[in-house]
């Protein structure tokens, strides 16, 4: 029988894209793979964990998803990482269909290891923590022949899945002998408010970075590609969240010695130039203008070879 693996997220994309494998072809083919970065929103680990009930047709225990604040913030990642390992563990045990992968590392921590500070372009947070992770696991324990692979990418962003010449996620795991699916990039077409509705009739309550505004609702609302866009969203809901970044890409130039920045600038012409986010905050703060169309993106799957 021909196995199904779900790349599985913390949003609503990778949830809606099971939901459509698990209607063409039932929930016992289908395993949902969770690779952790240890930084995602606490209301994420909540939806993660429910949404995968639904999706495997499970129950859970009352009470069985720990309140929001119980995790230990991301400025401490040792116990945070621990706590996450435990909750990863027991629920693994209470739903065999979900597999629940930490490598033991957040991306600032992968960043000082690897002595790189990620960017749009560049990024060892996601090769390390997710697609690597990933690929060790399936390498592990699939065989390629009898299994399919699926992105909750949708028709939205079709050319994450399918550009060959800029790193698709189709073609370039294809290279390898795996085959990768995108179902939410074929009809019928949904939109982000439509994967919202579906998520409400499944009585689901759906990660509150979205009702913040956020377009996806991944590692805590920040991200390495982020824009200028996404970036002042963050600091106007999550201000502590916004200084903890802030301060981190701070100490990894210090440790560096390099003026490198996550964002860039491009005003005034001669093209791009780092902008940190103390600089972006100080800026917006001052009442400066940025960028509002530039949200950035969130593409852990569909990197290209660095």
């Amino acid at each position: 029988m021909k196995r199904y693996i779900e790349m599985w997220s913390s949003g609503v994309g990778s949830w809606a894209a099971a939901k459509r494998r698990v209607a063409a072809v039932g929930v016992e083919p289908i395993t949902l793979l969770f690779t952790d970065t240890l930084i995602e929103d606490e209301d994420n680990y909540r939806f993660l964990i429910e949404g995968a009930a639904n999706i495997l047709g499970a129950s859970l225990p009352r009470q069985f998803v720990p309140p929001i604040d119980s995790f230990p913030p991301i400025w401490e990642p040792e116990a945070r990482a621990l706590f996450l390992r435990g909750l990863a563990a027991e629920t693994m045990e209470l739903l065999p269909g979900f597999v629940w992968l930490i490598e033991g590392r957040n991306p600032w921590q992968v960043f000082f290891d690897e002595r790189f500070l990620g960017n749009s372009r560049v990024d060892p947070c996601s090769r390390i923590l997710k697609r690597q992770l990933a690929d060790r696991w399936l390498a592990e324990n699939c065989d390629p022949a009898a299994t399919v692979v699926d992105v909750g990418i949708d028709w939205s962003e079709a050319h994450r899945f399918d550009d060959g010449a800029g790193g698709g996620v189709r073609p370039r795991r294809g290279a390898d002998g795996w085959v990768y699916e995108a179902p939410l990039t074929e009809a019928p077409f949904l939109t982000k408010r439509d994967v919202f509705r579906l998520v409400a009739a499944a009585g689901l309550r759906r990660p509150r970075l979205y009702d913040e505004g956020h377009s996806h609702a991944n590692c805590g609302g920040w991200c390495i590609k982020a824009g200028h866009a996404q970036a002042a969203n963050l600091l106007r809901n999550r201000p502590e969240i916004y200084r903890y970044h802030e301060g981190q890409e701070l100490a990894i130039r210090a440790h560096l010695e390099a003026d490198v920045s996550m964002m860039t600038d491009r005003r005034g012409g001669g093209g791009k130039r780092p902008l940190t986010m103390r600089a972006l905050r100080e800026r917006i703060e001052a009442g400066g203008q940025i960028d509002m169309f530039d949200w950035g993106g969130c593409g852990c799957f569909s990197g290209v070879p660095e």
